[in-house]
């Protein structure tokens, strides 16, 4: 299984007009989307629905356009570059908690 959890910090320094600093520890999924079924939903650690502790909707993501995710980033590529990737696609996102989504 190629999909995991990144942990790190986000930080930010402003000195200028006024000071301003904050730092946060982020979580983000990488998710090879083939992968969805094992990871996603009933069986998985992260929900497909819309309200649960951390969860993953396709919708969230534009291209899907109601198709699976997978096929529809093979066929956006497919329409820009004339080919059809074949390889694993994988996403680095942030997930949904408690049902918000931060873009």
């Amino acid at each position: 299984m190629h999909s995991c959890l990144y942990e790190g910090r986000v930080q930010h320094v402003r000195r200028a007009p006024v000071e301003h600093r904050f730092r946060y520890r982020l979580a983000m999924a990488y998710l090879d989307l083939d992968e969805l079924d094992q990871v996603v939903g009933k069986t998985g650690f992260v929900s497909s629905k819309r309200y649960a502790l951390a969860s993953f909707l396709s919708d969230d993501h534009p291209v899907s356009c109601g198709k699976v995710i997978s096929t529809a980033v093979r066929d956006l590529v497919e329409s820009k570059i004339g080919v059809r990737p074949s390889g694993p696609i994988r996403l680095l996102t942030q997930l949904r908690y408690f049902g918000y989504y931060f873009s």
